[in-house]
């Protein structure tokens, strides 16, 4: 029969507490997911630690010497599985294929819990301390058992600190720190070996392996790698001011009872309760506080993202997607200090994703090149259509290495990781507009490998991937709309053409001509989102509103009277009317370009009167490049001027009808043999 004591102690409770812990947060890892190896190892490592923490919390209420030993034989079954089930637990977390050692080490442990029942040499007896039975070892075989037993501890460390010195991730770095900080911490509960060499200490072993438990727990079930450094930090203040408390209160109480006992009696235990009740509401009050620190760090951390949420205003502003890929290289990359940014947006033509801009920062990363293709059957494509939420590389290599996955999936999530390896993404995040996937954007890490992506910088980017995706869509349908316009026009300026030889091909002689100016001048161009393809549309644009001139007029062989002259000078303000319905997807640029193109440069043209660098750099480009084609083509009244013969024409009008820097310009191209 054992006798045991029939009431509940504070020496009796924390072995209590940490056995329910140990065993119940077990249980519900492995529930969690019980394929998982991580999940399981942990789970046998919980088994440990409970089996060995019911046997102590049995000890102390004992009071027969043959049932003490028993269950002190009971907790060393447990005691001998804890460091080969860390070292299962670790070799699972890291992918290493090192099973071999943890079928040796599960025999070791085995052989070790046989011996702790068998032999007599191994625990010698037990001894009477005041918070009940504790058992006591042989010093030569109890010594020999802690050396083996320790071995995979210290090769779990080994791994664990190989993996964080190789691994380029800055996220599984995190996650790798996470467990050299805690395990270290755990094994302090060393210490409660003292007790079994005679020497009467008490065993605060458990307050570690608390830790331990609990911070675990959480970070395989609830654990979300982009959080891990900010809950290392309160994790870490949040124990050292239990591990304080505790310890201040079962100190103060061993040490003070025999005074408290001769004072109150039994009702000594009254101190010790009342000062728990005071550390637990202090305790509380902190945690809040540390609560405000985390949210504090969040806000200067983070300061950015008002600014991000900012930039989707501005990128519902951008005029072309030109515009829109500047904004968010630029931006996101100073803003959020990323490695890395690169974008893909949806060719409707060729039914594929182009990369459309990057951008690199570091030498580390190697350069993707512009223009690369990612087809619908691509791995990555795929899996973003599938799950329509950001992908994360090193999470994806994580779920690889800790979960049981059926060999097809395994196959093609390695393409998935290995395709966003070669595009320098860390994180992909798709960008969907009426359930088409419009762009990829693709981002590497921080350039400081200290600080990571948070989850909260996801929901921000995956916001902004919304906004991106309604502006590429619209900037898809103006192309198209654009395209019509164009379409059109060719068909009327054509018919023009037709009726008139002397002008037949101008219009794509001045596009012509205006973009090879555009290419001189292209640093002038930098200001304009999409220079020199708005320069070529408003310069096939500029003659549109000469639809609206009588034949009589347009195709006079006669000089034309005033009358006749007046009519010809509302061709620009005409070409406007009938582009008025789409102004707002042609931009400002190609509306300027047709209106103000025959104004000249000392402010004597029409329809405005404009003067110099007020008129738009459009128009005055396709003034000299229009002026240019005219004097080399044939007229009624006259024969065309050699190409010469016309520059220099311009060149005595420079300055007057005729922006200088142009004039020059064109000049360069004819005797560079371009015109």
């Amino acid at each position: 029969m054992i006798s045991m004591s029939p009431t509940l102690n504070i020496y009796t409770l924390p072995r209590l507490f940490i056995f329910v812990l140990s065993f119940y947060m077990g249980l519900f890892v492995l529930f969690k997911n019980r394929r998982s190896a991580v999940n399981r190892s942990f789970f046998i490592l919980a088994l440990s630690l409970s089996i060995r923490d019911f046997s102590y919390f049995i000890l102390s209420h004992i009071t027969a010497v043959p049932a003490a030993l028993f269950w002190s034989r009971i907790a060393y079954c447990g005691v001998v599985f804890i460091t080969a089930s860390t070292y299962h637990f670790i070799v699972s977390f890291l992918n290493l294929q090192k099973k071999r050692f943890v079928y040796l080490f599960y025999s070791l442990s085995l052989l070790f819990a046989l011996i702790a029942i068998t032999n007599k040499q191994f625990i010698v007896g037990v001894k009477m301390f005041f918070w009940g039975y504790y058992p006591q070892v042989g010093f030569t075989i109890h010594n020999l058992f802690l050396v083996l037993w320790i071995i995979p501890f210290i090769l779990s460390l080994q791994y664990l600190y190989t993996r964080y010195k190789e691994e380029k991730s800055p996220f599984n770095k995190k996650r790798i720190k996470y467990f050299l900080v805690t395990f270290p911490i755990a094994y302090l509960g060393v210490i409660d070996y003292i007790p079994s060499y005679g020497i009467e200490m008490y065993p605060f072993g458990l307050i570690p392996v608390t830790f331990f438990v609990i911070s675990t727990t959480y970070a395989i079930v609830r654990y979300r790698l982009l959080d891990i450094e900010i809950m290392i930090k309160k994790l870490s203040l949040v124990t050292l001011a239990f591990v304080i408390s505790v310890s201040a209160i079962y100190i103060g109480s061993f040490y003070l009872q025999p005074y408290f006992f001769n004072l109150w009696g039994k009702n000594w235990l009254v101190f010790p309760i009342s000062i728990s009740f005071l550390v637990g509401l202090g305790l509380f009050r902190f945690i809040n506080f540390v609560k405000r620190i985390e949210e504090d760090e969040l806000s200067k951390r983070f300061a950015y993202r008002p600014l991000i949420k900012k930039e989707a205003q501005r990128i519902s502003m951008a005029r072309n997607i030109n515009e829109l890929l500047i904004y968010i290289m630029r931006d996101l990359s100073n803003w959020v200090k990323l490695d890395y940014v690169g974008m893909f947006i949806w060719n409707v033509q060729r039914r594929e994703f182009t990369l459309a801009r990057s951008l690199t920062r570091t030498g580390r990363k190697k350069r993707v090149p512009s223009g690369l293709v990612l087809t619908q059957d691509n791995p990555l494509v795929i899996e973003l259509l599938r799950e329509k939420k950001p992908l994360v590389y090193s999470e994806i290599e994580y779920y690889l290495r800790s979960r049981a996955v059926l060999q097809e999936k395994r196959e093609f999530l390695s393409k998935v990781t290995a395709e966003m390896q070669r595009l320098n993404a860390e994180i992909s995040i798709p960008s969907f507009c009426e359930e088409q996937l419009l762009a990829i954007i693709n981002i590497g890490h921080k350039l400081n490998p200290d600080e990571i992506i948070t989850n909260e910088d996801l929901e921000i980017f995956s916001s902004l991937s919304s906004h991106i995706a309604r502006a590429v869509y619209g900037f898809m349908l103006k192309e198209e709309k654009i395209q019509l316009i164009v379409a059109s026009q060719n068909i009327l300026i054509n018919a023009i053409e037709a009726k008139d030889r002397y002008t037949r091909g101008h219009t794509y002689r001045v596009a012509h001509y205006s973009t090879l100016i555009g290419k001189r001048l292209e640093k002038h161009l930098r200001s304009f989102s999409n220079g020199l393809s708005d320069l070529s549309w408003a310069a096939l644009l500029h003659d549109i509103g000469k639809i609206t001139i009588p034949d009589a007029i347009l195709l006079k062989r006669g000089p034309l009277n005033q009358e006749e002259w007046a009519k010809i000078k509302e061709h620009p303000i005409n070409g406007i009317k009938i582009i008025m319905p789409v102004q707002e997807w042609l931009g400002e640029d190609i509306y300027a370009g047709i209106l103000h193109h025959h104004e000249n440069y000392d402010g004597t043209g029409y329809p405005l009167g404009q003067k110099g660098e007020d008129i738009h750099l459009f128009a005055r480009m396709i003034r000299v490049a229009d002026t240019f084609d005219a004097l080399t083509s044939d007229r009624p009244y006259r024969a065309a001027l050699t190409k010469e013969e016309a520059i220099e024409e311009l060149k005595i009008y420079r300055g007057i009808h005729f922006d200088p820097l142009i004039v020059d310009v064109i000049e360069e191209l004819y005797k560079d043999g371009e015109i």
